[in-house]
Order: C-alpha cells, then structure tokens, then sequence
C-alpha cells in the first residue's frame, strides 16, 4: 500500500503531503521514543561542533552559532538532556565576535554577510533571551543604514542554500530589527519594516529557502492571514513523495531543505500529527546517521580557507552542520507543545 501512494503522489494523483498509513505520528510512544532517541544522538554533535568552533575562528556564524542554539534549545524544551552551560559559551562568543566589530555595525558597513549576518546574530540572541543593549542598538543601526532603497537587505556573496536567498536575508533583517529596536530607533525601524513587507509582498520564492523564509517570515513579523496560509501552502505543496523537501525543484530531498521546513512549518502553526509533518518526520528520523548527523553535500564556493572544526563530512561539514540543527530543532519541535502566537 504504501509503495502504490508513493507512485501515484509522484505521478501528480494525490496531493504531495499525503501521508502514508504507517507514518510516524509524533504523538504515538513510539514514535516519540525513536525521535528522542534521534535526539540523543544528535545534541553532542552539535554541541561538539559549538564548542570546538571558537578554537578555530573568532567570527560569528550561523551554523555553528545560531542553528546549534536553536537545535538545543528545542531539544531542552524536549525534555532532552543539553549541557546547561554550553547556550550562554555560544551567546559570549558570539558577543565578543560582533563587539569587536561596534564602530563597523554603528557605521553601516564591512560586516561580511551583511544583513544575513546581522539578522541570524540577533537572532541567538533573542533565542538566549539576551536583553536590549549597547550591542544590540550598534546592529540595529547596522540594519537602519544597510537596507536598500527597495527595502530588501542584500549580501556579500552567493554561497546557497543558506547564504542565498534575499527573502531569507531580509525577513532575518526585518525581524532582528522589530524585536530590538531601541526606543529612539522605533521610527526609523517602523519606516524600514514597512519597505521590508512592501518588497516581501512582490518577492520571487525559486528556491526552498526562499518559500520557507516567507512563511517563517509570516510569524516572525506578525503576518495572518491569506499571506499565512498562502505560503504555507506553497511549502506544503514543494513536498515530496520521500517526506523531504529540496533545496530547488531540480535537487533531491535533503536535511537541510526539509529540516528548516518542518521546523517552520510547525513553528507557524502546522499541527504536528499533520499527514506532512509526520512524513517529514520519517524522512528525518530515516536519513540520520549513525554519529547523529546528516549529511548535505556542499554547493557553496568557498570564500575562505577551508579549516577541519573535527565535525563530520569533511569540506561538507559546515552546511552539515546546519542541516544538522535544523534537524534537531524540527524533530524536537514535533514533540513539544506548540508555540504561543508571535510578539
């Protein structure tokens, strides 16, 4: 039975999210017991992988920053075992990182990555509960002075799928800003993120970045609606017959396409006993490997020197990484209590 959905969902019969009858139910014991089992692989890879990076750079980055605190901090919400002290080590790092770099941020200028940058350092700071501050007001200026006329951010380099996408860009920007905006920057943010929704409104969504950054956008910048459930439906229908999603339309299923999904798909309302989520559950739990990553081959030209931060997948290991948090995130998240409504 299964085998026959599979090949009719792939020929266009039925609809790309049906589910089939054996599907993990997140909610089932069994079920759960598997996804903490995944979970407990997956947590020290990735705090390994935040703890070893500090040894090798002193610049912030997302995938061995934010994405590893946000993994661990669903995973604790889980009710699985995170090392307490690990969450406040990422926050000082990458503190550190962009007070070293203060005159810059208030300047508007040479931040590498630019408004993504920006936006996914604001965002582990929020994920840690990092209070407003000198640093956070100096980013914020860094935003206000490096929007473009058209209200989007843009970026240094094109290295997909995480450093790719200007709707990703831009919503991180947008959302950084309406959460830390200081009392005397509150006009100048308001007038920004009104371009910010203006340019989002009329935005292409190609790739899968693109498709899950509007919908994350929809909660991050308080956005109901049709705008909600239109691109909700966009990302329900990219799914595939495996249960995945892929970075674009061309590639296959992979763990970083479909972990940022899920995660946001359930972030944004999707129930997780949904026929979709329970499938892209299984594809997650199904393409785990044994030391608790995934591996996602690298599209990125690189822009530096390669180094080994010891994680796995050799020169993969950085987009691994990543896929790796979202992963984590998204598979804790189908275990949890759902999130309460946007602020």
């Amino acid at each position: 039975m299964r085998s026959l959905i599979v090949v009719l969902s792939a020929l266009g019969f039925l609809p790309a999210f049906a589910a089939p009858a054996e599907a993990d139910d997140p909610a089932n014991p069994a079920s759960r017991a598997k996804i903490v089992a995944a979970l407990e692989r997956g947590v020290p890879l990735l705090e390994k992988a935040a703890r070893n990076y500090p040894a090798h750079r002193k610049c912030f980055a997302c995938h061995h920053q934010t994405l590893p605190l946000l993994g661990l901090g669903e995973a604790r919400r889980a009710g699985v075992k995170c090392d307490d002290t690990l969450p406040q080590a990422i926050i000082d790092f990458a503190g550190a990182s962009f007070r070293g770099k203060l005159d810059d941020l208030k300047a508007g200028e040479n931040i590498g990555g630019r408004g993504l940058t920006v936006g996914y350092g604001l965002l582990a700071l929020r994920l840690a509960d990092v209070k407003p501050d000198e640093l956070t007001e100096a980013m914020v200026t860094f935003l206000l002075k490096s929007q473009e006329a058209d209200g989007r951010w843009g970026l240094n380099a094109i290295r997909p799928p995480a450093e790719d996408s200007l709707v990703m860009c831009t919503v991180l920007a947008a959302a950084g800003l309406r959460h830390y905006a200081a009392p005397a920057q509150r006009p100048s943010a308001e007038a920004a993120l009104e371009k910010a929704h203006n340019w989002l409104r009329s935005a292409k969504h190609e790739s899968q970045e693109d498709k899950v950054a509007m919908l994350w956008g929809c909660r991050l910048l308080g956005i109901e609606g049709d705008r909600l459930d239109e691109s909700r439906q966009a990302v329900l229908d990219a799914q595939r017959a495996d249960g995945g999603w892929g970075q674009t339309a061309e590639m296959e299923s992979d763990a970083y396409a479909s972990g940022s999904t899920l995660f946001v798909l359930l972030e944004t309302g999707l129930a997780e006993t949904h026929a979709a989520a329970q499938r892209a559950v299984d594809f997650l739990l199904k393409t785990q490997l044994d030391d608790g990553s995934w591996h996602v081959a690298t599209r990125a030209k690189p822009v530096q020197v390669f180094f080994d931060n010891g994680d796995p997948h050799g020169k993969d290991q950085f987009i691994s990484i990543a896929a790796s948090g979202w992963s984590v995130a998204a598979l804790a998240r189908a275990i949890r209590q759902p999130a309460e409504p946007a602020k």
